[in-house]
């Protein structure tokens, strides 16, 4: 049984999973910030532009300070994977729940009466987080190609 299922788990290379977490990573970043900018875009909100360069300059921030980290500690998981590992393992069991908290979070967010404008710069801070830190995940796959 043991044998099957270890067959059936998609098994990748470390340059694949860290190819999988690069995308993961910007892809979801550049889906919040546009569903963001798009959302407060279409407000009737004379500080709408104000509110997306503010949330830009929060997300890159956060970037800076946590999501870095964080890139870096998935990139050094990957790293220490056994080659041919799940894919999905690019990241941890916790990162994944965590993953699953936030979308649910987000979707509590945008039912709440807070100011439209304010729900979707929290996408924009997000995504632009998202999408800034990835650069490090991308990095070290470079690196993985050029090795």
């Amino acid at each position: 049984m043991k044998n099957l299922e270890h067959n059936l788990k998609p098994a990748g290379s470390i340059r694949t999973q860290m190819l999988l977490a690069a995308l993961m990573w910007s892809a979801v970043g550049v889906f919040l910030f546009l569903r963001g900018v798009w959302n407060i875009a279409l407000l009737d909100d004379t500080l709408k532009y104000l509110w997306i360069a503010g949330a830009l300059v929060i997300g890159l921030v956060k970037a800076k300070i946590v999501l870095e980290k964080t890139a870096r500690k998935i990139t050094k998981r990957i790293y220490n994977r056994p080659e041919k590992s799940c894919v999905f393992g690019f990241l941890s069991t916790k990162s994944w729940l965590l993953i699953a908290i936030m979308i649910i979070m987000g979707k509590l967010l945008r039912a709440t009466p807070l100011p439209r404008a304010l729900v979707w710069s929290v996408y924009v801070a997000i995504g632009a987080a998202l999408f800034a830190s990835s650069r490090i995940i991308w990095k070290s796959w470079q690196e993985l190609k050029a090795a």
